[in-house]
């Protein structure tokens, strides 16, 4: 891992710092910083951990992209908007898919931990036994006093292990790296946490239903109809139907077309808005109707194709 440790009273290089743990931080508006921000920070392809104090007057909005952000922001006087709604920043949180605004005057200490999307979604499955689980986020705030106490405590030991301790290995940083992912799928509300809740049965997905999966993942920007997924998982049509809804609760199509927004939100997340166009992305995805697109868009992600291109 990549350890700094900064003082620093320079926006720019300010942002630069937020940047390498949240790639989308940006700084709207900032006054002189005094005290200088005190950073201290580990960073590696797929993960960040920072813990930071300084002040100023300033707006921030922190996009988290691809990641899951798990944050903290302490001082007398912060604000903070997610999802259109007011936060406690100073509780936990948890960002996905929308950015977070904050604004603060005087004094903040914060922390922020972030992981690749694709790592939450692999520790979800491999702690579920449930491969078809993708996480996805019911709420931000942690989902009990003991949940948070819990992430707390690991939060503590990960910044003494990351940030103060002069033994540090590659072996022991990716274990408390580890530790710290699986305490924040654990603490915060998303549908992992949701299955855990309701008892859900974790087994492995038949042979069948792998296969697949594994087809459509690697065809999804192809025509695919019904009966190429059913040859590839050695089924009939009918026969896949009845084996992929009763594993995972949906249809072959149903996944496909999961698979093709989510792919299709990627691209448009990193689209050059003055070379591409949402139609453009869309029908490389499958989506020769644009306006049912962006209905079915919408309904997953809360937001209009073009909203996430001009982002």
């Amino acid at each position: 891992m990549e350890h700094t440790n900064i003082e620093t009273r320079d926006a720019e290089t300010v942002e630069h710092l937020w940047q390498t743990i949240v790639p989308g931080a940006r700084i709207a508006r900032a006054e002189a910083i005094q005290p200088a921000l005190a950073w201290h920070a580990a960073s590696e392809p797929g993960f960040g951990f920072c813990d930071y104090t300084m002040g100023s007057t300033m707006m921030v909005e922190s996009d988290p992209l691809d990641q899951v952000v798990v944050g903290r922001i302490a001082g007398p006087r912060v604000t903070g908007t997610y999802r259109r709604e007011r936060i406690d920043t100073a509780v936990p949180f948890m960002v996905v898919d929308r950015p977070i605004e904050f604004a603060f005057t005087g004094r903040i200490a914060g922390t922020a931990v972030s992981f690749a999307r694709s790592d939450f979604d692999e520790a979800a499955r491999r702690l579920s036994g449930d491969d078809t689980l993708r996480v996805r986020a019911t709420g931000y705030a942690p989902v009990s006093e003991q949940r948070l106490r819990y992430w707390t405590r690991t939060w503590e030991y990960t910044r003494d292990v990351l940030l103060r301790s002069p033994e540090r290995t590659p072996i022991i940083e990716q274990q408390a790296r580890t530790l710290m992912l699986e305490a924040s799928l654990l603490a915060f509300p998303t549908t992992f946490t949701d299955a855990l809740a309701a008892g859900r049965p974790s087994r492995p997905l038949p042979a069948p239903v792998r296969r697949a999966k594994a087809y459509v993942e690697a065809h999804a920007a192809e025509p695919v109809v019904l009966a190429d997924i059913a040859q590839a998982a050695r089924l009939s049509p009918r026969g896949l139907q009845y084996a992929f809804r009763a594993a995972t609760g949906r249809t072959p199509m149903q996944y496909l077309r999961r698979v093709r927004l989510d792919a299709a939100r990627a691209e448009l997340r990193s689209a050059d808005p003055s070379i591409e166009t949402v139609a453009a992305i869309a029908a490389r995805w499958g989506f020769s109707n644009l306006g049912r697109f962006a209905a079915m868009y919408r309904g997953e992600f809360g937001e209009t194709p073009s909203t996430t291109l001009r982002s």
